[in-house]
C-alpha cells in the first residue's frame, strides 16, 4: 500500500506541474476519439470520414471546453446524416439542439458524461460511469445519463435504418424515430443506471468505515443483478461474458479513479463533539492517506578526508561498525 501511495503522490505532483498541457493533451485525445467514433458508426460523409479530418478536429478540441466539443460533435453527426437524408438531418440536429440547449449549455462539464456513455457502450466499459457518478456527483447526474444513453441509441437507430432501408424519401425519418422511441434496451439502461448511480451515492455518503469501496462493490454487483435479471425477462439481447468481464474492468477502472482522486485512512477515524450558543455538534473526521514522495539525496566523499581518516587498527569492533554505518 505504501508504494502505491508513493506512486499517487509523483502522478499528482506530476499532473499539478504540468496541468496545463496535460488538460491540452487530453483535451486533444478525447476529441479524436470522439470524431473516429463517430466516422465509424456514422462515416457517411466521405469528406469527413478520413483520417485527416479526424486529426484537425482533434487539434480543434485542444481549444475547446466540454460544451463547444460536445457541440461540434453534434454538428459533424448532422453533417454525416445530411449526406443521406436532409429531412432525417433535420430531425437529429433538433433532437441534439434539446439535449444542448436544454442543459448541456448550463452544465458544459456534464457533457464529457454524454460522449463517455456512447463510447464506452461498445466496448462494454460503460457500466462503471453510473459508479463513478454515485461516487463524484448528487443524484442530478441522473439526467446526464439519460442523454448519453440517448444519443447512444439514436445514433444506432439512424445507422439500422440507413444501412437496412432504400427509402430516400421523407419518411427516412419516421422509421428511425419509430425504432428510437421503441427501442426496450435503451429504456432498460437509463433505468438501470439511474438506479445504480444513486444506490452508490447514497451508499458512500453513509457513515461507514470504507463506504467508497463499499458503495463501488455493491453498485457493481447491483449493475449485474439487474442487467442478468431483465435480460431473463424481457429476453434482451446481452453476451453474458462479455457483459461480466465488462463489469468487472470497469469497477477496477472506478476503483483506481477514486484511490488516485481520494485515499482515506480509516485507522485514524475521530469522532469530535463540540457545542455553540445554538447547536451541539458531533463531527466525523476520517484524515486522507497521505504519503511524502522520497526525495533523492547525493553525499559527497572527499576521497582526501578519507584516507586520512582511515580506521586505526586499535578501534573496537563496536565503533568499526558505527562507522561503517556513518559511511
Amino acid at each position: 500500500m505504501t508504494q502505491l501511495l508513493v506512486f499517487r503522490e509523483h502522478i499528482q505532483k506530476f499532473y499539478q506541474k504540468y496541468a496545463f498541457f496535460l488538460d491540452a493533451l487530453f483535451r486533444g485525445i478525447l476529441g479524436f476519439i470522439v470524431f473516429a467514433s463517430i466516422n465509424r458508426t456514422i462515416g457517411y460523409n466521405p469528406t469527413l470520414n478520413n483520417l485527416y479530418a479526424e486529426l484537425v478536429m482533434a487539434v480543434v478540441s485542444i481549444f475547446m471546453p466540454g460544451g463547444v466539443l460536445l457541440f461540434t460533435a453534434a454538428v459533424f453527426v448532422t453533417v454525416h446524416i445530411f449526406y443521406v437524408s436532409k429531412m432525417l438531418a433535420l430531425v437529429v440536429a433538433v433532437i441534439f439542439a434539446i439535449f444542448y440547449f436544454g442543459y448541456a449549455k448550463f452544465l458544459p462539464k456534464h457533457a464529457y458524461i454524454m460522449f463517455a456513455i456512447p463510447i464506452a457502450v461498445p466496448l462494454h466499459l460503460a457500466y462503471g460511469i453510473p459508479v463513478f457518478l454515485g461516487l463524484t456527483m448528487t443524484p442530478v447526474a441522473v439526467i446526464p445519463i439519460v442523454c448519453g444513453v440517448g444519443i447512444y441509441y439514436l445514433l444506432q437507430a439512424v445507422t439500422s435504418v440507413v444501412s437496412t432501408s432504400t427509402d430516400t424519401s421523407i419518411n427516412l425519418y419516421h422509421v428511425v424515430l419509430q425504432q428510437f422511441s421503441s427501442d426496450r434496451e435503451m429504456y432498460v439502461m437509463i433505468a438501470i443506471f439511474s438506479v445504480v448511480a444513486v444506490l452508490v451515492y447514497i451508499i458512500r455518503n453513509r457513515e461507514w468505515d470504507y463506504s467508497f469501496e463499499l458503495a463501488i462493490i455493491a453498485g457493481t454487483v447491483s449493475n449485474m443483478i439487474l442487467f442478468l435479471i431483465v435480460n431473463y425477462l424481457l429476453d434482451i439481447s446481452i453476451n453474458t461474458v462479455r457483459f461480466l468481464v465488462g463489469t468487472v474492468v470497469s469497477a477496477v477502472i472506478v476503483w483506481i479513479i477514486q484511490f488516485m482522486r481520494l485515499a482515506l485512512n480509516y485507522a485514524g477515524v475521530e469522532n469530535l463533539q463540540f457545542e455553540d450558543e445554538e447547536y451541539y455538534y458531533y463531527v466525523r473526521a476520517v484524515p486522507k492517506m497521505n504519503v511524502a514522495a522520497p526525495s533523492k539525496r547525493i553525499k559527497r566523499i572527499n576521497a582526501r578526508h578519507f584516507s586520512e581518516h582511515m580506521p586505526e587498527l586499535d578501534k573496537t569492533e563496536e565503533s568499526k561498525e558505527t562507522e561503517e554505518q556513518q559511511m
